[in-house]
């Protein structure tokens, strides 16, 4: 089957119209078809001979030669090229190379294919077909060029975006840190401040009330003249305005109160919840919770159905 196969293949060869030949990497003839035969009768044998030497009767490599240049440029390659018969007639043959490749995709050799041309302007007809397309060739090439470095430059400059995003999101990450870290640092302050002021109002209030209130009731009790009197009421009324904010703030929370009790409670009465005390105060809401059943025992109102923020507003 394999031997009648090869022979039908070589039938088929031989029946081709057109020259064709088999050459090497070094343009020696490897097979002809019988067409090849009937051109060269002359030559004969042509087989392990040099192209140029049996075709041409040259001793080197003709110019324009297609087969060269399709080794060369491992590409389909065309040539018109003038010929000269045995009677001294002259006509015009066009002569295709096809490069051939192994398996590995090595060149291995290159196949002509030579058709005769009837005439002059068939021959110039053709060969402007082929500078036509050499010409269409020769600009997609450039523009195929021109595309592949507009893209290298597009990637480039992909590669440079991406660059510049990942050192941009490194700086706001950290500037983020910063700004948390910042926020922290105000958080501490703000609560040390409110824990401060609340224990200066307090601290105020209680010295006005136990250092200075009872020496005053004492001095109205005792024998003053009218001028005395007068003084004395007008230290005390002074006194009164001095206190008066401090009073609306404490005047019916037990003023023993914790600080930090006291700042839980300041914090409750602006309409704060658990939750957003513990993470103000950066404590537990357990922590919050303890406090808030501790203000609700000094104030008389544990176990019952009072809100805190309600009746807190309403002693102030």
């Amino acid at each position: 089957m394999k031997h009648e196969r090869g022979k039908l293949l070589c039938s088929a060869f031989d029946a081709i119209c057109h020259g064709i030949s088999v050459l090497d990497s070094d343009l020696n003839i490897l097979l002809v078809n019988k067409t090849v035969e009937k051109l060269h009768s002359h030559a004969l044998p042509v087989l392990g001979r040099k192209c140029y030497e049996a075709y041409h009767g040259k001793s080197k490599c003709c110019e324009f030669c297609p087969a060269e240049r399709s080794l060369k440029n491992h590409s389909v390659q065309h040539e018109i090229v003038p010929v000269v018969e045995l009677d001294g007639a002259e006509g015009w043959r066009e002569a295709s190379a096809f490069p051939v490749f192994d398996q590995n995709a090595n060149l291995t050799g290159v196949v002509v294919c030579v058709r005769e041309i009837k005439g002059r302007e068939e021959a110039e007809e053709l060969q402007k077909e082929y500078c036509k397309l050499e010409k269409r060739l020769h600009e997609r090439t450039i523009e195929l060029s021109k595309t592949k470095k507009e893209l290298h430059a597009a990637i480039s400059c992909l590669k440079k975006a991406e660059k510049s995003q990942k050192k941009t999101r490194a700086e706001l990450e950290l500037q983020a840190c910063k700004l948390e870290e910042t926020n922290t640092a105000l958080n501490v302050l703000m609560q040390q401040r409110i824990e401060a002021k609340t224990e200066l109002e307090e601290t105020v209030l209680l010295n006005a009330k136990e250092l200075i209130a009872p020496f005053l009731e004492r001095l109205k009790k005792s024998r003053l003249d009218s001028k005395q009197k007068t003084y004395v009421n007008i230290i005390e009324s002074n006194l009164n305005e001095i206190v008066a904010p401090l009073v609306r703030e404490f005047s019916k929370i037990n003023l023993k109160l914790t600080p930090a009790e006291i700042q839980v409670t300041n914090l409750v009465r602006q309409g704060k919840t658990t939750k957003e005390i513990a993470k103000f105060l950066n404590l537990a809401t357990s922590t919050i919770d303890t406090h808030r059943n501790k203000i609700r025992k000094k104030l008389g109102i544990k176990n019952k159905k009072i809100n805190l923020k309600t009746y807190l507003l309403s002693i102030s």
